[in-house]
């Protein structure tokens, strides 16, 4: 890495937060292959988290509002909107398997409500 900032601004920017980065976390004192080990954890534990967040924030948001409402409204919700409710929320993808039992007792639950 070279130690003279470039001469763009945006090249520089860029030089400096590497610089701080690298210096920071002791990312200097690496040898390259080092470097690339720790980075490359880095990366996969962020993407990690990133997807985790994508996929799991949405439904705690939810969730959240749902026990937010019964603290401000007082409403619990009736045994066949909970059953279903909790169906969807614990059952992966929201989507019943016919195997699951979740998916048993919504059947069950649906097959009440119509009678």
């Amino acid at each position: 890495m070279p130690y003279r900032p470039p001469r763009t601004k945006l090249a520089a920017f860029l030089w400096r937060r590497r610089l701080w980065l690298e210096t920071t976390f002791a990312l200097s004192m690496m040898q390259p292959w080092e470097k690339v080990v720790v980075m490359c954890t880095v990366w996969l534990l962020l993407a990690l988290f990133v997807t985790a967040g994508y996929l799991y924030f949405p439904r705690h948001v939810r969730y959240v509002c749902g026990r937010a409402r019964y603290y401000l409204l007082g409403r619990e919700l009736g045994m066949p909107a909970a059953l279903k409710w909790s169906a969807s929320y614990l059952v992966p993808w929201g989507e019943a398997n016919v195997s699951s039992p979740w998916a048993y007792a919504v059947r069950a639950v649906s097959v009440h409500d119509d009678l």
